[in-house]
C-alpha cells in the first residue's frame, strides 16, 4: 500500500442517493442503483460480512465478471489475488467502526493499481475502485528518467574530478596512483592499475583499498602468483586482447571451477574476498597501455553495465594522460558538453512537469467542487495537461532515439509510401501549435511523391522541421512544399524567422547543438541531429539555406528507390 487516507465523514451517496433509492428486492433496498450504474468507477455494495449485494456495470467491465456471478458471494473470495488480507482488514474495520478509508492497492500478479474507497452507510459497506495503472506507469517512467539523470550527473561530476587529477601531472605513476585513490571508495572498494613491461612481465604501478591490510595480502598474492600476459582470463587477458572483462558475481563456486587443480591458489584467491570486478583496458592510438581494475570486497554494491561504462570512460581518460596528455582538452570538452546537456535536459523536463503539476492541481480543485469552473475552463486545463504530456513524450522519445542511434540500433521499417500524402495527413496535427504561434502554413504538396521509406521516421523528420519553423518563425508565414522527379523526392520547409549565421550552419546538425538562447527557445539540441541521422539512414541528404534576419529553408532529398 503506497498511502492511506482515513476519513470520518460518510460518502455523500450515503446521505442522499442511497437513502432515497427505490427498492428492487430485499438485498438492494435503499441502494440508488440508477445513480451507481452511471458512475465510471467500479462500485460494489456488500453486507457487513462482505457478501456482494450489488455491483455496477463499470465493475463488470473492469474485472471481467458478469454481475450474476458476483451477487451473493464474498467479495474477496471472488478476487483472491486482488483483495488480500490487508484489504479484508480494512473492510471489516470500516464495517465495524463506520469510519471511511481511502487507500491505494497494488495487484502485483496483474501489475495493476487502484485507488479504493471503503465506507459504510445504512447497514451496508460500499467499495469504490478507480484504476490508476496508467498514471502509475507514467510516474515510474518519469521517476526512472529522473534517477538516470541524477546518476549521470554524479558520474559526470566524478569524471570531471578525475580529469582534473589526470591533468595535474605528466608523471605516469603519480597520475595513476592519484587516480586509484580517487576511485576508492567512490567507485570500488579496491582499485589497481597494471601495465605490460617490455620484457613481457606485468607490473603493478598503482593500488588503493579501503582496508590497507588487504594491500599487503594482495601484494603477497601477486608475488606468489604473478599476472601473466597469456592468462585466459583476468587482467592478463585484458592486457593482451584489449577487451573489458566484467564479472558481476565472483562466487566461490566460479573460482573453484576456474582454478580447478590449483588448490593453493584457490585458497589464496578466496582469502582476498573479491565479490565482483571490472577490468578495463587503457588504450590510446590503438595500443594497450595498461589495465584499470575495480574490485568489490567490502560493500554490498552490485556492479552494472552503467558502472562498466563509467570505468571505461575513466580508463580512456587515464590512457589519454599516459599518452602525454594529448587528449586532455578534448576530455574536458566532453565533460562540459555532458554537464550542459544534463542541465538543459533537466530544465526541459522540469518545465512541462511544473506546468503539468499546476494544471492537475487546478483540475483537482475544480473536480472537488471548490470552484465554479465552467466546462470550457475545465476543457482548457485538460488541453494544457495534454500539451505538456505530449511535450514530455517528445523529450523522452528524443532521449531514446539518441540512445538507439548512438548504439547503432536505428531500425528502418521500409514500405511503399507517398510523401505528399503523408505531409497532407500530418499538417492538421499542427493546427493548434500554429495558431498559438500566429503562423500561417502554406502547403504545396500536390503529389504523388512515392518511395520506399520508413513512415514513422519520416513523420519524425517532418515534425522536427515544422516544429523548428514554428518555434523560430513565430508570427510569420511558413511554407511547406513536397515534390518529386524520376530519381528523388524532396521536402522543403521555409520560415521567415531569425535565420542562421554561416558559422552556425556548419555545426547545426551536431548533437546537443543549440544556436539560440535556451532561455528563449526550449529543446534539448537533438532534433536536427536526429533528423540528419534518419535522412542519412534513408540514403538521402539534408541541407539548409539561411542568413541572419532572412529566415531558413531546410531541404530534405530522398532517393525514391533504395540503393542496391
Amino acid at each position: 500500500m503506497a498511502r492511506t487516507l482515513t476519513n470520518s465523514v460518510e460518502h455523500p451517496l450515503t446521505a442522499q442517493g442511497l437513502a432515497s433509492a427505490d427498492s428492487r428486492g430485499p438485498d438492494v433496498a435503499g441502494i440508488d442503483t440508477v445513480l451507481l450504474d452511471q458512475l465510471p468507477e467500479s462500485v460494489a455494495v456488500c453486507s457487513p460480512d462482505a457478501v456482494c449485494l450489488y455491483v455496477n456495470p463499470a465493475m463488470e467491465r473492469a474485472f471481467g465478471r458478469p454481475r450474476v456471478e458476483q451477487l451473493g458471494r464474498v467479495l474477496w473470495e471472488l478476487y483472491p489475488d486482488m483483495l488480500g488480507a490487508s484489504f479484508q482488514e480494512r473492510f471489516l474495520r470500516v464495517a465495524e467502526t463506520g469510519v471511511a478509508e481511502e487507500f491505494e492497492c497494488h495487484v502485483a500478479q496483474r501489475e495493476r493499481w487502484f485507488v479504493k474507497r471503503v465506507l459504510r452507510g445504512h447497514g451496508r459497506v460500499y467499495v469504490f475502485s478507480r484504476e490508476i495503472t496508467a498514471e502509475k506507469k507514467q510516474e515510474a517512467t518519469l521517476r526512472g528518467l529522473y534517477d538516470e539523470t541524477r546518476r549521470a550527473q554524479r558520474h559526470a561530476a566524478f569524471l570531471a574530478q578525475a580529469s582534473e587529477v589526470l591533468a595535474s601531472s605528466l608523471e605516469q605513476e603519480q597520475i595513476l596512483q592519484r587516480m586509484a585513490h580517487l576511485a576508492v571508495p567512490t567507485l570500488a572498494d579496491g582499485c589497481c592499475v597494471d601495465v605490460p613491461g617490455p620484457d613481457g612481465q606485468v607490473r603493478r604501478i598503482a593500488m588503493a583499498h579501503v582496508r590497507p591490510a588487504l594491500l599487503e595480502l594482495t601484494q603477497a598474492f601477486h608475488a606468489r602468483f604473478p599476472i601473466r600476459m597469456e592468462d585466459t582470463s583476468g587482467i592478463g587477458r585484458v592486457l593482451r586482447v584489449g577487451v573489458t572483462e566484467f564479472i558481476p558475481d565472483l562466487s566461490p563456486a566460479l573460482q573453484e571451477q576456474a582454478l580447478a587443480g590449483e588448490p593453493e591458489r584457490l585458497q589464496a584467491s578466496l582469502a582476498l574476498g573479491v565479490k565482483s570486478y571490472i577490468s578495463v583496458p587503457l588504450i590510446s592510438r590503438g595500443r594497450v597501455l595498461g589495465a584499470l581494475t575495480l574490485v568489490n570486497t567490502e560493500s554490498t554494491r552490485r556492479y552494472t553495465q552503467a558502472d562498466v561504462r563509467l570505468a571505461e570512460d575513466l580508463a580512456r581518460r587515464a590512457a589519454a594522460s599516459l599518452d602525454n596528455g594529448r587528449l586532455y582538452m578534448e576530455a574536458q570538452d566532453a565533460v562540459r558538453a555532458r554537464d550542459t546537456f544534463l542541465s538543459v535536459a533537466s530544465h526541459e523536463l522540469n518545465t512541462p512537469l511544473t506546468s503539468l503539476t499546476l494544471n492537475v492541481q487546478a483540475l483537482r480543485r475544480d473536480l472537488e467542487g471548490r470552484s465554479a469552473a465552467t466546462p470550457e475552463a475545465l476543457g482548457a486545463k485538460v488541453m494544457a495537461v495534454q500539451r505538456q504530456l505530449t511535450r514530455l513524450s517528445s523529450l523522452v522519445r528524443e532521449l531514446l532515439d539518441v540512445s538507439r542511434i548512438t548504439a547503432g540500433r536505428l531500425r528502418l521499417e521500409r514500405e511503399e509510401l507517398d510523401l505528399a500524402a503523408l505531409t497532407r495527413e500530418m499538417v492538421p496535427r499542427f493546427s493548434e501549435e500554429l495558431a498559438r504561434a500566429g503562423c500561417e502554413l502554406r502547403l504545396d504538396a500536390p503529389g504523388p511523391a512515392t518511395g520506399h521509406w520508413d513512415r514513422l521516421r519520416l513523420e519524425q523528420v517532418l515534425q522536427n522541421l515544422l516544429s523548428n519553423a514554428i518555434k523560430y518563425g513565430r508570427g510569420k508565414p511558413i511554407e511547406l512544399r513536397v515534390g518529386a522527379d524520376d530519381e528523388q523526392a524532396w521536402l522543403v520547409v521555409r520560415d521567415e524567422g531569425m535565420g542562421i549565421p554561416p558559422e552556425g550552419q556548419a555545426r547545426l546538425f551536431q548533437r546537443f547543438e543549440r544556436l539560440a538562447s535556451e532561455r528563449h527557445y526550449g529543446g534539448l539540441g537533438l532534433g536536427l541531429w536526429i533528423v540528419k541521422q534518419i535522412v542519412d539512414a534513408l540514403e538521402g541528404r539534408i541541407r539548409v539555406e539561411s542568413a541572419p534576419g532572412q529566415g531558413s529553408t531546410f531541404t530534405v532529398e530522398l532517393p525514391r528507390q533504395k540503393a542496391r
